[in-house]
């Protein structure tokens, strides 16, 4: 613990990118309520507390975020052309994102109707531009390190493709609110887009670290929660493909006999992206056991990587439940928001005692 507390323009100059993951861990347990909604006892009142949360932490770290850029500009840029910092740079836009679910889930909690779809497409067109335009400048910067050191890579990598995958999971969602309007075949479209964009940067990077976890020394202790990172892609896209029938079925006018066809196959390729993100579950949980054996596991921001991936799996969990009625899926989805809450209480509380403590503005390595 340090001796004195840093400054505000300290705080500042050294804000790291990854904070806005604790606004992603936070939003996500909102339509992870959702759910499971008609099973758990004042599940609304879950889902208010934490998309006030979420809120509020969000607004509390863009504030930094931001005057990191007008008075540490030099800082900001070095960190976003970081191989290991960069990656965590759409954490911000991905909190639009997941804010906006979180929000449409709990519409009726916390913003008046008439102001809601307004509200909720100028996040996603927000949140969309953000996560383009960085993925593009991420890449880009990656592509011109020919020395990029393969020490430096991990599953954090996978932030980038997850959080094009975030955007259909929303613009599908709004679609269906905008049906009859231009915004209708926008977000349909954009959806379609941006799934394809996700999909195979999912797929190429998931590869790369793949080979980077086999063949070379694992990374540093600090970067072993980014491996949980590994359940978000597949769990989203199981959603997406349980969640995007009606919107494709409506923008496109399908018969009712190819709408049947089509619920068929979404949940047919749903449990199938489903088991791989429970297997990466069981692997996480492994991997994170054997590797604390070895060493210890310090707190840092970097613990928000458990915390997201894992809502993300419970939100997947409840939507294959809500489709099949199997009880295998609800009762592995009780289990994984148990273990979510248990999770995010604790890093959350860890997260204000280094945040009170000034420990967490300590810049690093």
């Amino acid at each position: 613990m340090p001796e004195t507390k840093p400054n505000f323009r300290s705080i500042v100059q050294h804000f790291v990118p990854s904070w806005f993951a604790l606004v992603m861990g936070t939003a996500v347990a909102v339509p992870a309520f959702a759910s499971f909604q008609k099973i758990i006892p004042f599940a609304s009142v879950f889902m208010l507390f934490f998309l006030t949360v979420a809120f509020i932490a969000f607004v509390m770290i863009l504030i930094p975020w931001l005057l990191r850029w007008v008075w540490f500009r030099e800082a900001a840029v070095e960190s976003l052309k970081h191989p290991v910092s960069a990656a965590f740079y759409p954490t911000m836009p991905i909190s639009l994102i997941v804010g906006g679910i979180a929000l449409e889930k709990a519409s009726g909690l916390f913003l008046p109707e008439k102001f809601l779809n307004a509200t909720l497409q100028t996040l996603l067109m927000a949140g969309a531009v953000g996560i383009l335009l960085l993925a593009i400048l991420i890449l880009s910067e990656f592509f011109h390190k020919p020395d990029l050191p393969w020490g430096s890579a991990s599953l954090g990598w996978l932030i980038p493709p997850v959080s094009t995958l975030i955007v259909p999971l929303f613009s599908f969602s709004l679609a269906e609110r905008f049906e009859g309007t231009v915004w209708h075949g926008m977000n349909v479209v954009g959806g379609l887009i941006f799934t394809g964009l996700g999909f195979f940067l999912f797929m190429f990077m998931m590869a790369t670290i793949f080979v980077r976890y086999l063949f070379h020394q694992l990374p540093p202790a600090q970067l072993l929660p980014t491996f949980w990172i590994g359940l978000a892609p597949t769990s989203i896209l199981a959603i997406i493909s349980l969640k995007s029938v009606p919107a494709l079925a409506g923008y496109f006018e399908t018969p009712e006999t190819v709408t049947q066809v089509l619920t068929f196959f979404s949940k047919t390729f749903g449990i199938g992206l489903w088991g791989f993100a429970f297997f990466w579950l069981l692997l996480s949980i492994w991997f994170t056991l054997v590797y604390t054996r070895k060493s210890a596991l310090d707190f840092a921001l970097s613990w928000w990587a458990f915390i997201f991936p894992l809502g993300a799996f419970t939100v997947a969990t409840g939507v294959l439940y809500t489709s099949t009625q199997l009880n295998f899926f609800l009762w592995v989805g009780i289990a994984a928001l148990a273990g979510f809450l248990l999770l995010w209480s604790v890093v959350f509380i860890r997260t204000l005692q280094g945040t009170w403590s000034g420990k967490l503005f300590i810049p690093h390595g």
